[in-house]
């Protein structure tokens, strides 16, 4: 028996970037990843983001340069979080496993090495 049969099962969940402002409404670009995925936004969104279906033991963060390595803000699973902006943008954002909250060494080894970044998946329109 090997240890990849118990190993825990690869989760993808679904965040997105808002133009708006004020809530996780409207239009929007989307990620959707198993984590440690740096998602860059294009211009005029990431004023609010939503983090879909946190696990528990995970958290979403945002930031604000090209990559992700200024924090802006962090939100902690389980369960679907938004962070409003007020007029604050986050240019970059992803999501994690942590359960001890060890969270900066990984995002200063992933920024530095810059191989995890990805464009928006998808887009919606409301």
């Amino acid at each position: 028996v090997t240890a990849a049969l118990f190993a825990a099962p690869a989760v993808a969940i679904s965040y997105e970037g808002f133009a708006s402002t004020v809530s996780c409404s409207g239009s929007a670009f989307g990620c959707s990843d198993g984590g440690n995925v740096c998602c860059s936004l294009p211009t005029g969104f990431g004023f609010s983001v939503q983090f879909n279906n946190l696990p528990s033991g995970t958290q979403g963060q945002g930031y604000t340069n090209n990559g992700c390595s200024s924090f802006l803000f962090s939100l902690f699973g389980p369960g679907t979080k938004c962070f409003n902006g007020g007029g604050t943008r986050a240019t970059n954002m992803n999501w994690f496993h942590s359960p001890q909250h060890r969270r900066a060494i990984e995002a200063r080894a992933a920024s530095e090495a810059s191989t995890n970044c990805s464009s928006p998946t998808y887009f919606k329109y409301e």
